[in-house]
């Protein structure tokens, strides 16, 4: 990634993002969370791509991003679908990550939900071979929806457990397991 790129979600746009040649991980829908910081601060080498559609959020991010020096983390305020249409080509990206999405429980609202066929499908298709698709989730029913859809776009089932590991715990999962709502993390791999 240039290190010229300025922290100002307005200025970042899909079609900036560069890797030169470094591994791309993507965070869909980072919020609050400092997960994506962690990582970007234990693996220089790689690039780290934080999607947010809140701008408050985004901002916020950008500030912390600031502030710790990183150089090696974006933040694209908007909708992962505009990313996955138009700025990540095939065969990119190294690692999705995708936590707690919101499951919208009503059944009337599912449609609004972003793991859907569709989106699975460009994920599948901006993956790199043997790259991951990480997703936790305290929803039975998307937790059943978002097998379905990265089943059919050609993703194996890697490892699912109950809980979320170290590496990937955010607010929601500290949150989850102070209250001891079952969570379920899986992996997924492009074959």
């Amino acid at each position: 990634m240039r290190s010229e790129f300025r922290f100002d979600p307005d200025l970042v746009r899909v079609e900036t993002i560069g890797t030169d040649g470094r591994d791309l991980h993507v965070e869909v829908g980072f919020g609050k969370d400092v997960r994506i910081l962690r990582e970007a601060a234990r693996h220089p080498d790689a690039c780290f791509l934080g999607i947010e559609i809140s701008g408050k959020k985004a901002r916020s991010f950008c500030r912390k991003v600031a502030r710790l020096g990183l150089r090696n983390v974006r933040a694209y305020h908007g909708d992962v679908r505009d990313v996955l249409r138009g700025g990540l080509p095939p065969d990119s990206v190294a690692s999705f990550t995708v936590l707690f999405p919101d499951p919208w429980p009503k059944r009337r609202h599912w449609k609004h939900r972003w793991l859907q066929e569709e989106t699975a499908r460009m994920l599948a298709r901006a993956l790199r071979p043997r790259a991951a698709v990480i997703v936790a989730t305290d929803h039975d029913p998307y937790r059943e929806q978002i097998r379905g859809v990265l089943e059919g776009a050609g993703l194996v089932l890697e490892e699912e457990r109950r809980g979320v590991p170290p590496e990937d715990r955010t607010l929601f999962a500290e949150r989850f397991a102070r209250l001891g709502e079952p969570v379920t993390w899986m992996r997924w791999r492009k074959t």
